[in-house]
């Protein structure tokens, strides 16, 4: 799909995407990422049928973006919304039940169970304006669930919130990922989305520049690091002749060097009278291939 955006005046043209294509497998945990300005909340507004392609061609579960069959099996959180203030947590949810035309027999167990799931149980009577910023975030997670959907859209769920909010939010992701929900979700935390994705698609001015399951594009490095108990000065200058590298931290000493070599590092440690206690392949970050794909971007 490619979209540009028109000024009236002046006659500017900004290419927000240019061809982008990809998909996303139904139970699959997909992160979309790009630094700001890439493309990807142009993406998720087309998508919901907020937006319109200039040209391309777009389904979402077979139907048109913006068909309300679609709608019907999918949760959406943007990154900024809000809540009527004075609404408490369970009539919220019972006005998006309403709206989302869903019938069930229980409706006030439907949303106890769901407050329960978001861990907002006991804050039923607390009014929306009272509530943290991760408790709406979470809020705003249980109306995206409220309809049942296939398919969970999130832009930028953990945004804002401290390391406390985004664990919260990471675990209740991670609860739909263990039940088989498709979720495509966008974030600037890279490590975050290391934790639960199974993909990943990342754009930068509006051109989709890599996609691929996470562990095949955190491939496997050259080297090696080898965690010792301790390092004596005959081990040490060895190390120095190898040309490894030494990082001395609270949990050991941490020797990084060429996985060719890894066999003879080892023997000579442990000639040398040092207790090797893990040694684990070294493999690049997300962050790694991100900064190398986009340039640090921001």
């Amino acid at each position: 799909m490619t979209k540009i955006y028109k000024r009236m005046f002046g006659g500017e043209r900004i290419e927000a995407l240019n061809d982008a294509s990809f998909s996303v497998a139904p139970g699959e945990v997909c992160g979309f990422l790009g630094p700001n300005g890439a493309g990807k909340t142009t993406s998720i507004g087309i998508l919901m049928g907020f937006l319109f392609p200039d040209s391309g061609e777009v389904r979402v579960l077979d139907y048109e973006p913006g068909d309300v069959r679609a709608k019907a099996q999918i949760g959406f959180l943007p990154e900024n919304f809000a809540f009527y203030r004075f609404l408490t947590g369970p009539k919220l949810l019972e006005l998006h039940l309403a709206l989302s035309g869903r019938r069930v027999p229980d409706p006030f167990g439907l949303i106890a169970g769901l407050l329960e799931q978001v861990k907002l149980r006991g804050h039923e009577s607390l009014h929306i304006s009272r509530y943290s910023r991760g408790m709406v975030q979470r809020l705003g997670i249980a109306q995206a669930l409220i309809g049942e959907p296939q398919l969970l859209v999130f832009d930028e769920p953990t945004s804002g919130l401290d390391p406390a909010g985004r664990k919260e939010v990471l675990d209740l992701v991670h609860s739909l990922k263990e039940v088989g929900k498709t979720i495509f979700f966008s974030s600037h935390i890279l490590p975050e989305v290391e934790q639960i994705c199974d993909r990943v698609l990342i754009v930068d001015r509006g051109h989709l520049v890599r996609a691929g399951r996470l562990d095949e594009l955190l491939r496997t490095g050259s080297r090696v690091e080898i965690v010792v108990d301790r390092l004596t000065d005959e081990a040490e200058r060895a190390a120095a002749e190898w040309g490894v590298e030494i990082d001395r931290g609270d949990k050991g000493i941490r020797l990084l060097v060429e996985a060719t070599r890894k066999r003879e590092v080892i023997e000579s440690l442990w000639a040398a009278g040092c207790d090797v206690i893990r040694v684990n392949p070294l493999r690049d970050s997300l962050e790694d291939v991100f900064l190398n794909l986009v340039g640090g971007g921001s």
